[in-house]
């Protein structure tokens, strides 16, 4: 990458951090930039992980036709996205099951969405969402398959994005039943939500 790209990456980058670490009162968080030409969101050129509390890594993807029109948007969005699972982490935990996974993942879609204006691309599967409801259930509460069910897999016949979109759906119906938003609920337990979905 170019210098240029560099400083221009380092600037945005650390805005956000300031931002959102003042927004989800988060402290103790390391943010390592990336690039990776073989891991991104290929319509967008990047892509986030939170492995833990206090580690955040963002990989972009400069080769990608798709970065240089849209990371200056979307890069401080996924490093929200990112940075409201290290507070999960640090308090309630990310979650070993399916259904801890889903609101997880929910939250912080919608903590995307309080930015964005808008859902991610990654909060509409194209699929019957309540038969993908239906699937989780016999999975909600025991260690399950990530990729299978966020990345999807044809061998078990889920759609790509089948546990964002599921989740962002479940985390919506539990906020239009309860009120609050991403970051009044980032250390709710995933328990609490399970009846959203039929309420």
């Amino acid at each position: 990458m170019t210098p240029e790209l560099e400083a221009e990456l380092r600037s945005v980058t650390q805005d956000a951090l300031g931002r959102h670490a003042a927004r989800l009162e988060l402290d103790g968080v390391d943010v390592a930039l990336l690039v990776d030409p073989h891991w991104d969101i290929p319509e967008l050129g990047l892509v986030g992980y939170a492995p833990q509390g206090h580690f955040v890594q963002l990989m972009v993807n400069p080769g990608n036709p798709n970065f240089e029109r849209l990371w200056r948007r979307e890069l401080p969005l996924h490093l929200g996205h990112e940075l409201h699972h290290a507070k999960r982490w640090q308090g309630v935990g990310y979650g070993r099951t399916l259904l801890e996974a889903l609101v997880s993942e929910g939250l912080a879609q919608h903590y995307e969405v309080e930015e964005r204006g808008q859902p991610p691309i990654y909060a509409a599967a194209h699929a019957d969402m309540a038969g993908l409801w239906q699937r989780a259930q016999t999975e909600l509460h025991q260690p399950y398959d990530h990729n299978a069910w966020f990345f999807g897999s044809a061998d078990r016949q889920l759609p790509r994005w089948a546990g964002y979109a599921l989740g962002y759906e479940l985390v919506q119906r539990f906020f239009a039943a309860t009120g609050g938003d991403a970051v009044t609920h980032v250390n709710t337990p995933a328990e609490t939500f399970a009846g959203a979905w039929a309420g």
